[in-house]
């Protein structure tokens, strides 16, 4: 839990992240599905991974990737267990959308699959759900974050 003195910080991840991304990823497979750890080392490299930390830990990450277009997509994200539900998973969506202004994007493309309640959080931070489109195993809602 976070306590009164305990500060979140986002940054960029770092090779050195990589198995606590990969934990906290597999900790979430039900939600986000077998995430590869080399995919993810690829993303680190391409510096779009973002972790949010505490004072001992990382406590979330987003990845995402920046197209060549206005849109930046968000890929996974997720945030330990016993820190949900406190403004993590929106702090690492505040992060993400302001290194995505930074580099000229002027919305986030989320496509959550439609039975979580992943697409309420989206709703509640300003996300517009544009579609719901057939996934390979479930429908996924298709939402936009304009910057």
């Amino acid at each position: 839990m976070i306590s009164g003195n305990d500060e979140i910080t986002t940054r960029k991840a770092t090779e050195a992240d990589i198995d606590m991304i990969k934990i906290l990823a597999d900790s979430h497979r039900q939600e986000l599905g077998f995430v590869r750890r080399p995919a993810l080392l690829e993303a680190i490299k391409r510096n779009e991974v973002l972790v949010a930390q505490n004072s001992h830990q990382i406590i979330g990450f987003v990845e995402y990737h920046c197209r060549r277009d206005e849109q930046a997509t968000l890929y996974h994200i997720a945030v330990e267990t016993d820190y949900q539900s406190q403004g993590i998973g929106k702090i690492l969506i505040n992060a993400l959308c302001a290194e995505a202004a930074r580099v000229g994007k002027t919305f986030v493309c989320i496509k959550c699959p439609a039975d979580l309640p992943a697409n309420e959080f989206y709703k509640n931070i300003g996300g517009q759900l544009m579609t719901v489109e057939p996934g390979k195993r479930r429908s996924l809602s298709v939402w936009r974050l304009m910057l």
